[in-house]
């Protein structure tokens, strides 16, 4: 009490620390990173390891399973799964959520060190790299050039990705789509046979003889002379030159007998934007970083490059996600002050004084404002959780100031000089803003401590509504009075009178039939609890039509189309197929650009693979990429061995398609087997779409059988055919040609026209001992089919069937299916394993149902601490579940799907539904304390506290409303909590006011009874 005299009657000191507050957050407002997603760690690792030219097979069996069973040996792994593809290897760890992800990274870092020697000599160090949920490509730009690909790419290099790597925040910078130079080197096995030279020779003399090395130094006086041999050559064509020695003093040039071409890699895909050649650049920007002031400093950057790149070069920016960012953050802070600014206008509604109202309006900015300081020192950035915390904040920063205004002015009106009554009215209602307050950050401990992605995932709200709502308190208990003491409270104006007459004359004849209802309720106090049961059962009953989701899919304007292609096609093909699409996409309504790489990315690589996206214009009413989907959807169906998958959102969700069915066991046709049957249970599965199983059988393959005896009498290693086999196809790297300080591999391969006919294979010479055998000697060439990719999960043979939804939820479409795949029979040894969203949705919805009883049972304790009584805690608490009777027909209502975010609005409301009840009981307390009676004590109660409650109730579901509706970028993410907390405070006003009086009335008749029986 006496701090808060303090501080009314010592306006400066009051004030100063309020403007100081204001001036340290706005500074700390524009020092803040802004990204679409809180920074999260997810515990993954990825090995990366690319072995050329191997096969998924060859993959899985000498580079996937001893990464797997280094991993396995590192603690805390929770699972593991491996992806061998064509060239590449993706072994994936995932760990408990509890571990320290940087030392974890280390250790599998240490683990795949030890086991380097057991892959093959051809293949590349692994690379480990723990995963980032943010380090997703935020801009990408095309550069469209005419100059040959070659000399496009390295220009490309040289000055744009170079330049704008440099830029702080950027972490790197992938070019897609371009094709590199290289030396080749081109060999005709007759000429081998005949010279008696392998390819092996010829890589190891080529890079031996083409490098400079320095040899020392000589010191001769007072100076030193450095020694150098040099030996690189400075024009390919010099590579001709080098000599092969033979053990007779003879030796022969390199050009003899081989063919030295300055080219390039072999093309493994293709990219386009708008019908023209392109190269890609993908910017991923570094954790926490701000996405919107990098994508700020790279548009700057490649102004300034492009005055000095070439005329035939073009340089566009076809994808910002952080327009949409900033366009997310930016309709956060509108819906604030659209919120703000109704608030304030309801408050004015009731309070009928323009001062008064500003009073309370100014306390929600300057807490706001406030919060920023907090979210600095943490290094919280802006993002969709964050300002969805300030948002959601709003009515419940008002409600305390309202609590302490109509106080100080209830003793106002009852005589007392302003001075006084600010002291008195808030030291009267100080306990009870101070027990709301507390509830309301009770139920965000449990949020602290919660599990899972949405336990990170949530952090930044849960801290951002913690200190926004420690503000709200400090200003509600010491500027809100301060102002309040000297601000001339008289009759209202005309003009006031006048505006919010129609108001007053509505509320007056609510507040008349509050009392009646009241008073209705006291006399019949079973038949109210029986009415608000049955609304209660019946909400319940309804709550099984609400879908479920993990997170809610917004409209971020880019439609992803990622289509594979039957594994055997060549990329020519999958270029007119691409094309296709893509002449048919620049037709559809509202679509400006489109773009297309073929050969895939990531995981999802080969030459029957492509992306095309589908860039919308920013036209208001323009159509949705939901819609643009459907559309599109059709025109797919028709091309022939088409498999696509369509991304119209952007959810923050996991990666993947929303339904991942997946089956566990060892034999591949056992698994294809039991995968096309999950396959036909999707396909016939109302509002799933785009389902397919992410393996193919039916690649075609070359399979060459070795003959051991033959191999034994020769001299010969299964690894020394393999070896040679894989340089004529794939080619050997023999060194590197420098020129203007940069490097380009040097490849010996067979000559291209020598690999057209299948059949000429057998006849490839083998170096063995005494000469030369044909291939065909030592290994019986076979031809059959094989994988395109090879999944494993937990060590174990892993095929999925995976699909989105399109129309429904994906928990709506898992409870269909789940019976129906259940009914099928599985041979012994081979399990059912549920993936994607799903996983997510029974994952983390546990954490959050935990954290919700836990929120329940501290706010539970806390009521009871303030209160002094177990019993009226118990009373209060029961406003909790008897809540849902105006959540979940809002949510039913307004078509809204259960989500984590509607979650978290539910782990709030713990805390807010409560408020009201509290603010009842304590006052009833009170007058029954000084005299009153139980009946009048609650009557008295509801008639005092029904303005402040109907206020701050009114106010804060006013402020919510511009979230409710879900407008603009990010409208999705935000919309489900609005709901769900609007609907709480309906019914939590109304239980407060309805439900709790009969029964804290029906407990006192109780206890008083059970008093009377007691014997003297």
């Amino acid at each position: 009490m006496g701090l808060i005299r303090a501080f009314i009657r010592r306006p400066v000191l009051t004030s100063v620390t309020v403007l100081m507050a204001v001036f340290i957050g706005i500074y700390a407002y524009f020092e803040l990173g802004v990204e679409l997603l809180p920074r999260v760690d997810i515990p993954v690792v990825v090995v990366q390891t690319s072995y050329r030219g191997a096969g998924p097979n060859e993959i899985e069996n000498l580079v996937s399973k001893p990464v797997e069973d280094a991993l396995a040996q590192v603690e805390g792994v929770k699972k593991i799964e491996s992806y061998s593809i064509e060239g590449v290897s993706f072994v994936v760890a995932e760990f408990e959520y509890d571990i320290n992800l940087s030392e974890a990274t280390l250790d599998v870092s240490n683990r795949v060190k030890t086991i380097v020697g057991l892959l093959p000599d051809d293949a590349d160090d692994p690379i480990v790299e723990k995963f980032d949920i943010n380090a997703q490509p935020f801009m990408t730009l095309a550069i469209l050039s005419s100059a040959p690909p070659e000399e496009a790419y390295t220009v490309v290099e040289d000055r744009i990705q170079r330049q704008i790597t440099q830029i702080k925040g950027l972490a790197k910078a992938d070019i897609l789509g371009g094709i590199k130079r290289e030396i080749h080197v081109y060999v005709d096995p007759t000429d081998l046979e005949q010279f008696g030279i392998s390819i092996h020779d010829i890589t190891r003399v080529l890079a031996s003889n083409n490098l400079n090395d320095p040899s020392g130094h000589i010191a001769k006086g007072g100076r030193e002379l450095s020694i150098r041999v040099l030996g690189e050559v400075e024009d390919p064509r010099e590579l001709a030159d080098i000599r092969i020695p033979f053990q007779n003093g003879y030796s022969v040039r390199i050009g003899d007998f081989a063919r030295v071409v300055d080219t390039t890699e072999e093309r493994r895909g293709f990219a386009r934007y708008k019908g023209k050649s392109a190269i890609f650049i993908d910017c991923i920007a570094s954790p926490n970083a701000n996405i919107v002031e990098i994508s700020s400093k790279i548009r700057e950057e490649l102004d300034r490059i492009r005055k000095y790149m070439p005329p035939m070069y073009e340089i566009i920016i076809t994808n910002d996600e952080s327009s949409f960012i900033s366009e997310a953050v930016r309709n956060v802070f509108r819906d604030m002050g659209f919120g703000i600014l109704l608030t304030a206008l309801i408050l004015y509604m009731f309070l009928m004084r323009f001062s008064v109202t500003l009073v309370v309006a100014l306390s929600m900015p300057t807490a706001v404002i406030a919060t920023f300081i907090p979210l600095f020192t943490s290094e919280t950035s802006l993002n969709i959780m964050s300002t969805l915390g300030l948002a959601i904040s709003i009515g419940i920063l008002v409600n305390n100031a309202i609590l302490v205004l109509e106080n100080i002015f209830r003793f106002r009106d009852m005589g007392l000089d302003p001075m006084e009554a600010a002291e008195r009215g808030t030291g009267e209602i100080g306990l009870s803003v101070l027990s709301t307050t507390v509830t309301n950050l009770a139920v965000f401990i449990p949020v602290a401590f919660m599990g899972g992605i949405v336990g990170q995932f949530f952090s930044d709200f849960a801290i951002t509504v913690v200190f926004a709502t420690l503000f709200s308190l400090w200003v509600a208990l010491t500027f809100t009075p301060m102002v309040a003491a000297r601000i001339q409270y008289g009759e209202p104006s005309r003009i006031s009178r006048f505006l919010t007459g129609w108001f007053q004359w509505i509320y007056s004849h609510f507040d008349r039939l509050h009392h009646v209802l009241v008073k209705k309720t006291l006399a019949h106090p079973f038949l109210t609890l029986l009415l608000f049961l049955l609304l209660f059962t019946g909400s319940i009953m309804i709550s099984g039509k609400l879908g479920m989701e993990f997170v809610p899919r917004a409209d971020q304007g880019v439609v992803t189309v990622q289509i594979s292609l039957p594994s055997a096609v060549s990329l020519e093909y999958t270029e007119k197929v691409s094309s296709q699409i893509e002449k048919f996409s620049q037709e559809l309504p509202d679509v400006k650009a489109v773009e297309v790489l073929t050969g895939g990315t990531g995981a999802e690589q080969g030459v029957n693979q492509a992306r095309i996206r589908l860039f919308m214009n920013d036209r208001k009413g323009r159509k949705t990429t939901f819609e643009i989907a459907d559309i599109i959807r059709p025109f797919l169906a028709k091309l022939p061995n088409v498999t696509p998958v369509i991304s119209a959102s952007t959810s923050g969700g996991p990666p993947g398609r929303a339904l991942q069915i997946g089956v566990i066991g060892d034999e591949v046709n056992e698994l294809n087997n039991i995968s096309q049957k999950v396959l036909q249970i999707m396909r016939s599965t109302r509002g799933i779409v785009d389902a397919d199983v992410n393996w193919e059988i039916g690649r075609p393959e070359i399979k060459l059988e070795v003959n051991r005896w033959r191999l034994a009498q020769l001299d010969l290693s299964v690894s020394e055919l393999a070896d040679t086999s894989r340089a004529y196809v794939t080619g050997k790297e023999a060194g590197v040609f420098r020129t203007g300080g940069k490097e380009y591999d040097i490849l010996v391969k067979l000559e291209p026209s020598k690999l057209d006919n299948v059949f000429d294979l057998p006849g490839l010479p083998v170096p063995a001992k005494g000469g030369f055998v044909p291939l065909g000697v030592v290994a019986n060439v076979e031809y059959g089919l094989g994988p395109t990719t090879i999944l494993r999960k937990d060590r174990n043979r892993y095929m999925a069937v995976e699909a989105d939804v399109s129309g429904i939820t994906v928990g709506e479409a898992f409870n269909e299916l789940l019976p129906r795949v259940q009914q099928i029979e599985l041979p012994p040894g081979y399990r059912f394993d549920f993936a994607g969203e799903v996983e997510s949705i029974q994952e983390n919805f546990r954490f959050m149902l935990l954290a919700f009883g836990m929120a329940v049972v501290l706010t539970f304790m806390v009521i009871a601490a303030i209160l002094e009584s177990y019993l009226f805690a118990f009373i209060i608490m029961l406003t909790i579940p008897l809540s849902a009777i105006g959540v979940i027909p809002l949510l039913f209502l307004t078509d809204i799907a259960i989500s984590v975010y509607g979650l978290l609005g539910v782990i709030m409301l713990v805390g807010l539904v409560v408020n009201n009840a509290i603010v009842i009981i304590d006052y009833a307390e009170r007058q029954r304390r000084e005299g009153m009676r139980p009946y009048d004590a609650i009557l008295e109660s509801c008639r005092v506290r029904l303005r402040p409650i109907v206020m701050a109730d009114i106010t804060s579901i006013i402020a919510m409303m511009p979230l409710a509706l879900g407008l603009g970028a990010g409208g999705p993410f935000r919309q489900p909590m609005a709901i769900v907390v609007i609907g709480g405070l309906l019914a939590g006003g109304t239980l407060a006011l309805f439900v709790i009086p009969p029964v804290y009335e029906r407990v006192w008749a109780f206890r008083e009874w059970r008093q009377s029986r007691k014997p003297f």
